[in-house]
């Protein structure tokens, strides 16, 4: 079949036909519409759950942060609103004073004893495993 405007026939050259490969490329297709279903419904997932963080670290009337029990800026905050770089983040907690949140939570419990403490206690029974451990008696 000849056309006017190409005297030499076809401008494809050839007839075009259906791809001998046609259902891999649908399948294909299909799992990348998949996974871009997945991937907006993790983009909603992750927005509210980043909304939810902003909320919790939302400054109170003092400007501090009633989640981190912290002086103004909170650091969670800054980190959200992209105010802070991570590494700065990491540099304003370390300057920060440790809170001791098991004296606060449970002031009538008891301390750890150190470690050191613990292993220069005398215990028999750990002196006759290591015994038998060894082979030797434990007398």
């Amino acid at each position: 079949m000849s056309c006017w405007c190409f005297p030499g026939g076809s401008p494809y050259g050839w007839p075009v036909s259906a791809a001998a490969d046609f259902p891999i490329y649908a399948t294909m297709i299909t799992d990348l519409i998949d996974a871009r279903s997945l991937a907006e419904h993790r983009i909603g997932e992750l927005d509210r759950l980043l909304a939810d963080v902003e909320a919790l670290h939302e400054p109170d009337s003092n400007g501090d942060c009633p989640t981190c029990l912290t002086e103004a800026p909170c650091v969670t905050f800054g980190l959200l609103h992209r105010d802070l770089t991570f590494e700065r983040a990491l540099v304003t907690v370390r300057d920060r004073s440790q809170i001791d949140l098991t004296a606060i939570e449970q002031p009538d419990r008891p301390s750890v004893p150190k470690l050191a403490t613990l292993l220069a206690t005398p215990n028999p029974a750990m002196d006759r495993a290591f015994a038998a451990l060894i082979g030797r008696d434990p007398t």
